[in-house]
């Protein structure tokens, strides 16, 4: 079967792979569209390691090909996406219902080979059908959608309330749609013009490019910041600039240190917390029937469709952070 294989930094070869077998309770996929992830664009540059040759890719949309043995419930030809984290489902977090974080939890593309190749094999359990409602556009957006509402239902933000997004990528473009669709009034900022466009037309009401944003933050009475963009100086900026009483959500995965201080956070009672990427099974649950029932679409916020011939390209122009969300067709 063909597939993308990263052989090195920034170097994606085309090849043939031997076809994966079909365990038990597994369910072969025939890939039909990816999207390119931060992740994904991590390892490319090399600020990853990998055992390369590697097989990145963990959001894919597809049909059901075959099906193990004991998997009830698909039919092959079946439209399905998947859900790219495993959780062990017997840790302590996972018993709690907080797969997310689970320290033995398995990902696709990255603590495991991925998905960008022709055909792709998945525990049933993280297989989800896609309603005929939603469009195939919009299923390969479902993973990172639930990315976004994740960081949106665990913070105290509102219907009615002003929240604050910064980093403008994939997760901070579908976390302003998601919180315009639920009522919430959406402030933006990023360093790129062409981002703080595409949150314009998701709804968000004021865009910012640089400056200070504190005061206009105390002004618009902002109850939550979401800290989107993953780099240390983003962060800082959130800790400084949250509003008295407010909530700073950490969604973006900066791996720097970043400075604030303490006291202002006690004495102003500033919450800060971190959002990791979704529970299993109830977030993906809910983020599938929003879509279906057309309250979202997050295709919305897809700029750019390569061939899977262009792979390395589709890396390319997602790590230059100007495009919205690179999806690749097969």
């Amino acid at each position: 079967m063909r597939a993308a294989l990263l052989v090195a930094p920034k170097k994606i070869e085309i090849g043939e792979m031997t076809e994966p077998r079909v365990g038990a309770d597994e369910i072969l996929i025939e890939s039909s569209r990816f999207g390119v992830c931060g992740s994904d664009v991590s390892f490319y540059l090399g600020h990853r390691v990998a055992p390369y040759p590697f097989l990145l890719g963990h959001e894919v949309f597809g049909r059901v090909a075959a099906l193990g043995d004991g998997v009830a419930n698909f039919e092959i030809g079946q439209r399905v996406i998947v859900e790219p984290n495993y959780p062990c489902g017997v840790c302590a977090f996972c018993r709690a219902g907080r797969g997310a974080i689970c320290p033995d939890k398995k990902a696709i593309g990255v603590t495991a080979p991925g998905c960008f190749a022709a055909l792709f094999t998945a525990p049933a359990e993280f297989v989800w059908q896609v309603p005929d409602d939603i469009s195939d556009a919009d299923a390969v957006v479902i993973e990172p959608l639930a990315v976004s509402l994740h960081a949106l239902w665990q913070s105290r933000a509102r219907m009615g309330d002003t929240i604050a997004v910064i980093g403008c990528g994939a997760t901070g473009l579908l976390l302003i749609h998601a919180a315009v669709a639920q009522g919430i009034r959406v402030l933006a900022h990023d360093k790129l013009a062409d981002k703080l466009t595409l949150a314009r037309q998701l709804g968000a009401v004021i865009v910012i490019e640089s400056g200070d944003v504190a005061p206009l933050w105390r002004d618009e009475n902002v109850t939550t910041v979401f800290e989107c963009a993953g780099v240390s100086a983003t962060v800082e900026l959130a800790l400084s600039a949250a509003p008295r009483g407010s909530q700073v959500v950490l969604v973006g995965l900066s791996a720097s240190p970043a400075s604030f201080i303490p006291l202002r956070l006690v004495r102003e009672g500033i919450r800060v917390s971190g959002s990791m990427i979704y529970d299993h099974p109830a977030d993906f649950a809910r983020t599938i029937a929003l879509v279906k029932h057309g309250i979202l679409q997050p295709a919305q916020i897809v700029t750019d469709t390569l061939t899977f011939d262009q792979m390395d390209r589709a890396l390319q122009l997602a790590s230059t952070g100007q495009a919205g969300k690179v999806v690749v067709t097969m």
